[in-house]
């Protein structure tokens, strides 16, 4: 049995959805509801692939999805659900630590032992705003820009807990070091925020990587993302990583980096570390770059590492 996120268009017309002002679709990262003169920004995710740190992970992963829509992240609720109860303390620092650096508080949750085999952590994260950031603004010819690094948090993750599978590799500990060193490089709230205003779309690069949220963004726009995959630059930590397992950096998961829309580049570049990696065009909703064309969905390279070395997973 094959691991990893199903897609949404498998099972999204089978939900009652409705009283919603942005309700879930495919390449949106948040509902967004009206609340009198204010919208309340909503994102729910699991952590299922890291075990170390996964409140940690949780909670920045959820508030990275809220920062979409441009807002910061304000509350969350954590579902913790435990392989051994001597493993909350370390949950609860975790979630703990990534509250105080992103500002947002816990207001409820639930926390319980079950019959699994690994830690899962689900955390709903809430944001409040008074303007809206939807897809209907984009159209042809407008950027898209890459902000942040890809491969990072995957790259994080298999240093902190596939130590072993890297050095058998030959991935140097001065790497493997590194790329522990990227934790807190996955928050992206202040980078979000610092362009909400200049952008027209932002969506993250979380499961499938840069390509799945490019086809995500692709899906949603209802036009050809046409994309240079040489305008797009690796750390030299995730290269050595990626190519010591033969990843495709560009399917890895990135939470650390998103995509951000917009007719003004230059203007977003002067305020975060970006890069400017393509346009939108008119055209049947695909990925197209000078080495491929992705008209699917993208299979998550961190859960087929996970399928082939489980054996090596650190606990």
């Amino acid at each position: 049995m094959s691991f990893g996120k199903i897609s949404p268009e498998q099972f999204l017309s089978r939900i009652k959805s409705g009283n919603c002002i942005i309700c879930p679709a495919l390449g949106e990262d948040d509902a967004v509801l009206k609340l009198n003169k204010k919208y309340l920004v909503i994102h729910s995710d699991p952590i299922t692939e890291s075990g170390l740190d996964s409140g940690f992970l949780s909670v920045v992963v959820a508030c990275n999805d809220v920062n979409m829509k441009g807002t910061a992240c304000k509350w969350v609720l954590t579902t913790v659900l435990l392989s051994r109860e001597d493993n909350l303390n370390n949950i609860i620092d975790g979630i703990n630590e990534a509250c105080s650096l992103i500002g947002c508080n816990v207001v409820g949750g639930h926390t319980e032992v079950v019959d699994i085999n690994r830690d899962i952590v689900v955390t709903t994260a809430l944001g409040e705003t008074d303007k809206i950031m939807e897809i209907n603004s984009v159209k042809d010819g407008d950027y898209v820009v890459l902000i942040g690094d890809i491969g990072i948090e995957g790259s994080w993750i298999l240093a902190t807990q596939f130590q072993s599978l890297l050095r058998s590799k030959g991935v140097s500990d001065e790497v493997i070091e590194a790329a522990k060193a990227f934790k807190k490089e996955l928050i992206v709230q202040s980078k979000a925020l610092a362009i909400s205003r200049l952008v027209k779309f932002m969506h993250d690069t979380t499961d499938g990587g840069l390509l799945q949220a490019l086809f995500e963004l692709a899906k949603r726009s209802n036009m050809t993302v046409s994309i240079r995959e040489d305008s797009i630059p690796l750390r030299r930590e995730v290269h050595e990583v990626t190519a010591a397992l033969n990843i495709d950096p560009l399917k890895f998961i990135s939470s650390g980096a998103f995509i951000a829309i917009t007719d003004n580049p230059k203007e977003i570049l002067s305020k975060v570390n970006g890069y400017i990696i393509g346009k939108l065009v008119k055209g049947e909703p695909i990925v197209k770059t000078e080495k491929r064309i992705i008209n699917d969905n993208v299979k998550e390279e961190l859960a087929r590492i996970e399928n082939s070395y489980n054996g090596w997973w650190k606990r």
